[in-house]
């Protein structure tokens, strides 16, 4: 087994382990969004041939937020506006999705499933689009984000802060 192949096969026992979780009865993860100190900037990368480009802001006011772009070489596929606020001592992840006229496709909204140093993951309702979002902290120049679909499929979109 080649390298990338066990990268795939642990970020998806990850991504198990994560669903896992989810499904035991328990209350929410304490966290604070100072705890996604590492997300904040500019990044700019690939989903597979398309181009993802998103800008984390400083938390302020008990929320921070994102402005997500998805490119091909010739236009704007989409659009997308995430907010993560502090809840009743967790987080809570809104997500609102745009075509490019800005009309709106898709909202959810996503609680903390996951928070370690280097990342964290938010899941959807048993019946959402996105079931799970996660991002990894690779390093201080790289983030790797993971989109988990209703149908179980992993798209990852590597960043690079700008």
């Amino acid at each position: 087994m080649n390298v990338r192949n066990t990268a795939i096969l642990l970020r998806r026992q990850w991504v198990c382990a994560i669903f896992l979780a989810m499904s035991m009865d328990q209350t929410a993860i304490a966290a604070e969004l100072s705890e996604l100190h590492w997300m904040v900037g500019s990044w700019r990368g690939s989903l597979g041939p398309q181009t993802v480009e998103e800008a984390w802001s400083e938390p302020s006011g008990g929320t921070m937020s994102t402005m997500i772009r998805l490119t091909s070489a010739t236009e704007t596929l989409m659009v997308e506006l995430v907010v993560i606020r502090e809840e009743g001592g967790s987080l809570v992840l809104h997500l609102r999705q745009f075509d490019p006229t800005l009309q709106l496709v898709m909202a959810q909204d996503m609680t903390l499933a996951e928070l370690t140093p280097q990342g964290v993951a938010f899941a959807g309702t048993q019946d959402a689009a996105i079931k799970m979002l996660a991002y990894r902290n690779i390093n201080p120049e790289r983030m790797e984000v993971d989109v988990t679909t209703a149908d179980g499929t992993v798209m990852t979109a590597v960043l690079q802060r700008k």
